[in-house]
């Protein structure tokens, strides 16, 4: 049901919104969830979240909230209207700072008692990725085809939940053994999805090496 007032959409907003803080935070500490990808679970999970801590609130501090939304005044919300500091200083704390804070509680306790650690990459590509200097990135496709090229800073990589996808802002010539043979003239990049390829390697060149840089900051191809 669509609220029809603004009272109506004020309480949907009080209902969602400290499970919506509850759940961003978990998942930021935990890593993302295969469970929760769906967006009707999502909702499920903020909306059993927040009416919780509202019940608590209720609990714990209700004619205190009762006094500051109603104030004595007509109307459900006169006491806000009256004392707008007070009432925006509660909001944060009952919206965001307590369920941001339980989420955090919740995975440290989970982390000191759980009997294994839990890794909060979603998967091989990401980690593979996850804070990766420039380097060059040479794919084999299930065609066959190689592809190479230089992961810069002007390239792109994508991440979980997205499907897997690379940008290399300059693209080099591959022979057929994967060897590079030069880089592509009027490069402008290459784009290859996850799903296209079959084996993908990370080049870094050799420490005891020390190619020349180029003014954009790439460096000579492997072997060069």
């Amino acid at each position: 049901m669509v609220p029809g007032t603004a009272q109506q959409l004020t309480i949907l907003l009080i209902l969602v919104l400290p499970g919506v803080f509850y759940q961003a935070v978990r998942e930021r500490l935990r890593g993302p969830l295969a469970a929760e990808q769906e967006p009707q679970n999502r909702l499920v999970r903020a909306i059993a979240a927040g009416a919780l801590l509202d019940a608590v609130y209720a609990v714990v501090a209700g004619p205190w909230l009762v006094r500051l939304l109603a104030g004595g005044g007509d109307g459900p919300f006169a006491g806000v209207l009256r004392q707008p500091r007070e009432a925006g200083a509660a909001a944060l704390l009952l919206i965001v700072a307590v369920p941001s804070a339980l989420a955090w509680a919740e995975a440290r306790w989970r982390r000191r008692h759980a009997g294994a650690r839990y890794e909060p990459t979603p998967t091989a590509w990401d980690a593979l990725f996850r804070g990766r200097g420039s380097c060059f990135v040479r794919v084999r496709l299930k065609s066959g085809l190689w592809v190479g090229g230089w992961l810069g800073s002007r390239s792109a990589v994508s991440g979980y939940p997205q499907s897997g996808d690379l940008y290399l802002q300059a693209q080099y010539r591959v022979g057929p053994d994967g060897s590079f043979l030069g880089k592509v003239p009027g490069t402008a990049g290459v784009y290859v999805r996850a799903s296209d390829i079959e084996v993908l390697e990370v080049l870094l060149p050799p420490a005891r090496e020390r190619p020349e840089r180029r003014a954009d900051g790439e460096r000579s191809g492997p072997g060069q």
